[in-house]
């Protein structure tokens, strides 16, 4: 019997992974770029310096600079500013299969590559798919608007399109079809992907995407400007020396912009002119992403994890919502949310319902609308358990799940690892969109919009579930600001 060769050619040089179980190799932390020290901090990835030899892929690379989970949890990669590293899982024996490129989540603050999916065996044994996870720059050292530098404050999409880039190089040497990529991210990493749609740096490398909990959220140029004064003052230095600055002194100063419960969406792209030309839904809808199948979940209570971290999330809606429609206009708003959901309490109806429509749902709903004009669209919802429960926070997250049902981030472990029940059904459904461009039910289309429901009793196929959102939210435009002051 031959033995499995664990050795693959890139272009900067080979790399040497290992067998992780029957029939499936891995290549962990390989560099997709240099790393953004000195003079390549806060700039656009570098590519990565060859090496001779073989170099040894068996260990998963830094994770960027983030806040440390507090608790018990499972080891983690160290975090350290050289972070632009991936991994890639495959079939043994594998050649021309389809491509699962995911891009973790975290709220562009924290994370890293294998989060929710592990070393992503599952996939490559149910499906033959080759897979390859990300780490990218977070927080001020991915999105951070530097004054009078360009481009700027969109360094960590720069470093996804880097990944993207090489996995098209390079994936064939471990039995990828770099023409069959599928873009997948959730949480952030959706987002991530909405961003990878409109730029023009990654047209023609994504042959089809999926988001669980995406949808887009950009600064505009006020924002970008307001947390960049907010963060020079806390840093204590001129933009002209952040190059010599410690890199524990940048999270120092990112964690005194905003704490890590409440920072969820601080950090994000700015529309830098290169990344991003122009707002990715304006992108999308004017064809950026022509040709490109899309696949796009939320979760039924995405914001029950939000309200349970920072209990007084609900509280803020009031004023979130008079700050971009006018008191008025947004006393009609909660008053349709009432009368549409009278069962909910105060906590709930507002911390839940109306921050879950305005973070995920509608920013969902109008991808879709824009995608669907040039592309086949799929939608669905996750109503169940919090899936999995493994992973560095799965100690917190297990104690909670009582309260998590259909909460963000309850369905991506589900998808990755499979299982009994919903995660088994969501798992064939993602392996069929990453394998033939459909998983499985009906396309949206703008006259029904149809979804699939992932329901605790089984999945179902709804005509127009977020009817509600649509007619709440119609006519309205807003720019997300960071839900807390």
């Amino acid at each position: 019997m031959p033995a499995t060769v664990t050795v693959a050619p890139t272009a900067y040089g080979k790399v040497r992974g290992a067998e992780i179980a029957d029939g499936v190799l891995s290549w962990r932390g390989i560099p997709y770029a240099a790393p953004p020290l000195g003079g390549l901090r806060l700039r656009p990835p570098a590519a990565p310096e060859p090496w001779s030899g073989v170099r040894d892929a068996l260990a998963y690379g830094n994770r960027a600079p983030q806040p440390e989970l507090p608790g018990p949890h499972e080891p983690l990669p160290p975090a350290a500013e050289d972070c632009l590293y991936l991994n890639v899982t495959a079939p043994a024996g594998a050649a021309g299969r389809p491509v699962l490129f995911w891009l973790h989540g975290g709220g562009f603050a924290a994370g890293s590559g294998p989060d929710h999916t592990g070393d992503g065996a599952a996939f490559a044994r149910s499906h033959g798919l080759v897979v390859v996870t990300v780490n990218y720059r977070l927080g001020a050292l991915g999105f951070l608007d530097v004054p009078a530098e360009r481009p700027t404050g969109a360094h960590g999409l720069h470093d996804q399109v880097a990944a993207l880039r090489w996995t098209r190089q390079n994936i064939a040497a471990f039995g990828g079809d770099p023409d069959q990529i599928t873009a997948y991210g959730g949480s952030a990493g959706g987002k991530s992907v909405t961003h990878l749609l409109a730029s023009p740096l990654a047209r023609g490398m994504i042959a089809r995407a999926a988001e669980s909990s995406g949808g887009d959220h950009v600064a505009d140029p006020a924002q970008a400007r307001d947390i960049s004064e907010r963060f020079f003052r806390a840093l204590g230095t001129a933009p002209e020396t952040i190059r010599d600055v410690p890199a524990a002194d940048i999270l120092a100063a990112q964690l005194a912009v905003a704490d890590p419960a409440r920072s969820t969406w601080t950090w994000r792209p700015s529309v830098d002119g290169a990344a991003l030309t122009a707002d990715p839904l304006t992108a999308i809808a004017g064809g950026a992403a022509a040709g490109v199948p899309l696949l796009l979940q939320t979760c039924a209570r995405e914001t029950a994890l939000f309200q349970l971290t920072a209990p007084d999330a609900g509280a803020q809606a009031d004023r979130v919502l008079a700050g971009y429609f006018g008191p008025a206009r947004a006393a009609e708003l909660l008053a349709s949310y009432a009368a549409a959901y009278p069962e909910l309490d105060e906590t709930e109806l507002r911390g839940v319902a109306v921050m879950t429509d305005e973070r995920y749902v509608m920013r969902t709903e109008r991808l879709a609308d824009a995608q669907s004009a040039h592309a086949p669209v799929w939608r669905s919802r996750y109503d169940g358990p919090y899936a999995g429960l493994t992973g560095a926070a799965s100690p917190v997250f297990a104690r909670y799940a009582h309260l998590l049902q259909g909460a963000h981030g309850a369905d991506v472990a589900g998808i990755w690892l499979g299982g009994e029940g919903l995660s088994g059904v969501m798992h064939d459904a993602w392996g069929a969109f990453a394998t033939a461009a459909d998983p499985g039910w009906a396309r949206y289309e703008p006259g029904r919009r149809d979804a699939m429901v992932f329901a605790p009793d089984g999945p179902r196929l709804t005509a127009d579930p977020f009817a509600h959102a649509r007619r709440a939210w119609a006519g309205l435009d807003w720019q997300p600001g960071s839900w807390w002051r």
